[in-house]
C-alpha cells in the first residue's frame, strides 16, 4: 500500500514539474482590447446620453448581432440602451464595418420587415460606421500567445441626410488598452 502511495506521489510530482509558469495564461494578462465608444448629447457635449434600443451588427449580416464574451457571460448588442459600449474590432483585416441601428424594432430579431412596425419620431434609423486601422500583433508569452493592438484608427460615417449620428470625435488613434474611451459619438 505504501508503494502505491509513493508511486502515485512520484508520478504526480513528475507531471506537475512538467508545467511551467507560462503554460497558463492568467486572467490578469493583457488581451486584445475592445473599442470603447461613449455617446453624448449633441446639444450639451459634456452630457453623456444613452441611445435607445441600439443594435450593432456587421454590414451584410442581417441575423447576427455583435456579442462580447467575458468570463461566464455573453452580452449581445441588441436593443442596448447605455451611454458607453465596448465592441470588438476584426483582427484578420484592417477594417471593421458595423451598422448602428437606433430604435431597433422587435421585429428585427424575428426576421420580419422592421419598417412596417414603427413610423414617426421613434422610427428605426441605421448608420454605418467604417473603422479602419492597422493591426499590430504583440507577443505576450507562450500561454497567452499574441495580443492585437490597433494603430491609426479612422472612422467614416455613412448615414445620409437621415443620419442619427451628428458628429464623431476620435480620442485615441492607437488602441492598446480598454481603460478609457477611444471614440465619442454625438447625437
Amino acid at each position: 500500500m505504501n508503494t502505491r502511495f509513493l508511486l502515485f506521489g512520484l508520478l504526480t510530482l513528475v507531471f506537475m514539474s512538467g508545467c511551467q509558469r507560462d503554460d497558463i495564461c492568467p486572467e490578469s494578462a493583457d488581451i486584445t482590447p475592445f473599442l470603447i465608444l461613449r455617446f453624448y448629447d449633441i446639444e450639451d457635449q459634456q452630457l453623456a446620453k444613452a441611445p435607445q434600443n441600439l443594435s450593432i451588427r456587421e454590414v451584410g449580416d442581417d441575423t447576427t448581432f455583435v456579442s462580447i464574451r467575458s468570463n461566464s457571460s455573453t452580452l449581445t448588442y441588441f436593443r442596448y440602451s447605455q451611454d458607453s459600449i465596448a465592441i470588438p474590432l476584426r483582427t484578420d483585416s484592417g477594417e471593421t464595418n458595423l451598422e448602428f441601428i437606433l430604435n431597433t424594432a422587435e421585429a428585427l430579431e424575428e426576421g420580419e420587415d422592421p419598417d412596417e412596425e414603427e413610423d414617426g419620431e421613434n422610427a428605426q434609423n441605421t448608420d454605418i460606421l467604417r473603422f479602419s486601422y492597422t493591426v499590430q500583433e504583440e507577443y505576450l508569452n507562450r500561454a497567452c500567445a499574441y495580443k492585437a493592438n490597433y494603430v491609426g484608427l479612422k472612422v467614416n460615417l455613412e448615414g445620409g441626410e437621415e443620419s442619427w449620428i451628428q458628429n464623431i470625435q476620435i480620442l485615441e488613434t492607437n488602441i492598446d488598452d480598454q481603460n478609457n474611451a477611444h471614440v465619442s459619438i454625438f447625437f
